[in-house]
């Protein structure tokens, strides 16, 4: 068992129809969020994320958050804002990330920990914070700081990932003893 999976399922009709599956679960527990999504939100789409990475690798598993991005933020976009390829580029390394930690691998409380410490710091933290800097640039209002927004985005992160890390970690140890045939 190697520390990171690079590979993934080969692509057949079973696990398209899978990443399909899982790409409705994203998009609908995405939804289910509270905060602005300009600068904090909170939302249960990291369930659906580590379901992706566990069952579809990095390659598939980043399509898939791709295709979720796409369908959330111009299809089904609620809130008003606008698109941006940034949070699609954060969606593809989500995906991988899960991916890579979780495809073909033990569920050990470890892997859970760290997995979800380098989702947040990469994506959340560095990436996300970037693009809506980025954003508040280009828009007319007064563009915050870098930093300010890290500050803001900071708290929330430290305080989801144990919570996360224990909600990951309670469901794939029970869909792992589940054995389902689309699985490896």
């Amino acid at each position: 068992m190697s520390i990171l999976s690079f590979s993934g399922p080969r692509w057949t009709t079973r696990h398209l129809t899978l990443a399909a599956m899982l790409t409705a679960l994203e998009v609908i527990l995405g939804k289910m969020s509270v905060g602005n999504p300009t600068v904090l939100k909170v939302s249960l789409g990291f369930i659906a994320t580590a379901l992706v990475g566990y069952c579809l690798g990095p390659w598939l598993g980043g399509m898939v958050m791709i295709v979720n991005d796409l369908i959330s933020n111009t299809i089904l976009n609620t809130g008003g804002g606008m698109f941006f390829p940034g949070y699609t580029f954060s969606a593809f390394i989500t995906g991988v990330i899960a991916g890579l930690f979780l495809y073909n691998q033990r569920v050990t409380w470890q892997r859970i920990f760290i997995y979800e410490l380098c989702q947040i710091a990469v994506t959340n933290v560095f990436f996300n914070t970037l693009w809506i800097y980025v954003m508040s640039l280009s828009s007319h209002t007064t563009g915050q700081s870098f930093m300010a927004l890290l500050a803001i985005r900071l708290p929330k992160e430290i305080i989801s990932w144990p919570i996360e890390s224990l909600i990951v970690l309670a469901l794939l140890k029970a869909f792992s003893k589940i054995n389902l045939p689309i699985q490896r």
